[in-house]
């Protein structure tokens, strides 16, 4: 049933069924990292270039302008982690659109984690669903985790067991913190519309799928009548532990972290025959110290999963609630669970789940009467830090873009109140396309016009900004990134991202060349002797490209593309630098200009 050594990556999760391509996909998350959200559009780029590695950077550079209008991802606000980059990279200026930070009505968080995925055939005609649910965030956090991966295709039909699920992705965008791009609310609205009528292939031995959203009106969970049960979950409390089991003739197991195991009350612990925690040992690979040139399996716990027996029926029930009041009870957190049945002798049970052959040997009993010990001043450094972590995400705050005082530079100022921080000694903010050592203390810098942020170059221009909330504990610190709006964003701004790649018209005929080529040639290996790589090996030999021949045929079978071209062609052209499109191009452009213009009236 939970294999301890089975591993799945968000890179899986996007590779294509044999015959189908990536179209679009919707994504939430409590927090992210944008690195990993970077690396998603570059990953699917490869998988179409036939998993060829070392992509060529202007590759990389359509990958992310292409799917970034495909991707969108909903996450908490204030949850964005910050990158950590060595120099300075404008790549993640594209990351603005794609992310959506949200708010649970409630009072509480934003917690699922869902990708749900559409790919399609070669004529775009057939199109099928990946969902995959997770209960771990879009972070390379390396804790032990659960995902349930379904596959499956639209009926003419609406399933009634997908209704709480077409529910949720219908109002992501009435989450959003922000205004949210009319793109992305069609976008949900159509996954929620399609989801729907998707009729879901089961894991193997089981029989019935069901969706929940605890707490959700119509849709909430309540825990099935058992003989026998056992809770996973990093996180617990006593209320929300004692609804689980209610109904439950014997809790076998409660599996938890030390730290939440050690805050529940004995009477609590009692109530389960076994309390377990995992053995430190498991958390590195055969139980050694990491030397620092590989990754640990796996670093604390972060699975949410409750199992439930009756006579010869088995019910597993995994997703983004832990086992605590907001999450099950209270209906404050915004989750999303997923029951799977299924018959004890096909899909296993609680004896499998703690035997040697699934978690046994990886957990140790929990000790209650060892003591903890309690760091009061640390744990009341960290309450500091996520109360201003909420605060400064709950203000309103934007940013100001104007001309700045050096020729060519533009200035960014932080507008808005900050709003009291009680035990807080500074806030650094800055761009998180710059390093920072261009971080500016914006508690101490608080002026009537706003908190100038510095002056940067137009392909450093972003609205995704970084804040470091230091303590008066010298090791508790929150950093995070928010997506704030932005007044006065330069037109150039995108062309001098593009700019920061495409520098010099040798750069500009292998990028159109990109744009020209069919999607699974992506000139990742120079080497070749066909398609993109070809055209790049003639062209480093002197040859002449027949740009004629290539564009018309483009126009004829891929008119879509040339919209791309004609994007490119106005954005280098709005930086200044049609330097870098050679002149006898924009002759011949002009030409298909015209062609299209006549196409489309």
């Amino acid at each position: 049933m939970l294999n301890p050594n089975s591993r799945s990556l968000y890179t899986s999760a996007l590779t294509p069924p044999p015959g189908m391509m990536f179209d679009e996909a919707v994504a939430t998350t409590f927090s992210m990292d944008p690195a990993l959200l970077l690396e998603a559009p570059v990953y699917l780029a490869l998988m179409a270039a036939d998993g060829q590695t070392d992509p060529d950077p202007l590759a990389v550079l359509e990958a992310i302008r292409r799917y970034a209008k495909r991707i969108t991802v909903y996450v908490q606000r204030g949850r964005i982690l910050v990158p950590r980059i060595v120099k300075p990279n404008p790549l993640y200026g594209f990351l603005e659109d794609m992310v959506v930070e949200v708010k649970a009505d409630g009072g509480g968080v934003f917690h699922p984690k869902v990708w749900a995925i559409r790919f399609v055939g070669p004529d775009q005609g057939n199109a099928m669903y990946r969902l995959v649910v997770l209960t771990r965030n879009m972070t390379t956090d390396q804790s032990w985790d659960l995902s349930l991966q379904l596959e499956g295709t639209m009926k003419g039909r609406k399933a009634n067991a997908n209704k709480p699920l077409a529910h949720f992705f219908k109002t992501l965008p009435d989450l959003a913190a922000g205004p949210t791009a009319s793109g992305r609310v069609e976008q949900a609205h159509r996954f929620a519309d399609e989801l729907h009528r998707v009729q879901w292939e089961l894991p193997d031995g089981f029989d019935e799928l069901t969706f929940y959203l605890p707490g959700r009106k119509s849709f909430d969970w309540e825990p099935p009548a058992a003989n026998r049960t056992v809770v996973i979950s990093p996180f617990c409390s006593d209320a929300a532990l004692r609804t689980l089991i209610k109904s439950t003739g014997a809790a076998d197991a409660l599996i938890s972290r030390p730290e939440s195991l050690s805050a529940l009350k004995q009477d609590t612990l009692d109530l389960f025959t076994q309390c377990l925690h995992l053995d430190d040992a498991a958390e590195t690979e055969d139980g050694k110290e990491e030397d620092g040139i590989g990754q640990p399996l796996a670093t604390g716990l972060h699975a949410k999963v409750y199992l439930f027996e009756k006579g010869w029926d088995c019910e597993l029930v995994m997703g983004s609630a832990n086992a605590t009041d907001a999450a099950l009870t209270a209906g404050n957190n915004i989750e999303i669970l997923v029951s799977l049945k299924g018959k004890r002798s096909k899909v296993g049970g609680i004896d499998e789940l703690l035997g040697a052959d699934g978690l046994g040997e990886y957990l140790v009993d929990f000790d209650s009467t060892r003591d903890v010990e309690v760091d009061a001043l640390r744990q009341a450094a960290e309450q500091s830090a996520e109360t201003a972590r909420a605060r400064i995400s709950a203000a309103a705050l934007s940013i100001w873009c104007s001309p700045g005082a050096q020729d060519g530079l533009w200035a960014l100022v932080l507008t808005g109140e900050i709003p009291p921080l009680e035990g807080i000694v500074s806030v650094a903010a800055w761009p998180i396309t710059v390093t920072r050592d261009f971080a500016v203390d914006i508690v101490h810098s608080a002026a009537p016009d706003g908190i100038r942020l510095g002056e940067f170059s137009a392909s450093s221009l972003t609205g995704l900004l970084a804040f470091a909330v230091h303590t008066n504990h010298p090791d508790v610190t929150a950093r995070f990134v928010l997506n704030l709006p932005v007044t006065g964003m330069p037109a150039e701004r995108n062309s001098a991202i593009l700019q920061t790649v495409i520098s010099n018209q040798e750069g500009f005929l292998r990028y159109l060349l990109l744009l020209l080529g069919d999607d699974k040639v992506c000139g990742l290996d120079p080497g070749s002797g066909s398609g993109f790589a070809g055209w790049l090996a003639r062209l480093a030999d002197g040859e002449d490209i027949p740009l004629l021949e290539e564009l018309t045929r483009t126009y004829s079978r891929h008119p879509e593309r040339l919209a791309e071209i004609s994007g490119l062609v106005r954005d280098l052209s709005r930086g200044g630098q049609k330097t870098i499109i050679p002149g006898d191009f924009l002759n011949l452009w002009t030409v298909f200009e015209s062609a299209i213009g006549r196409r489309d009236a």
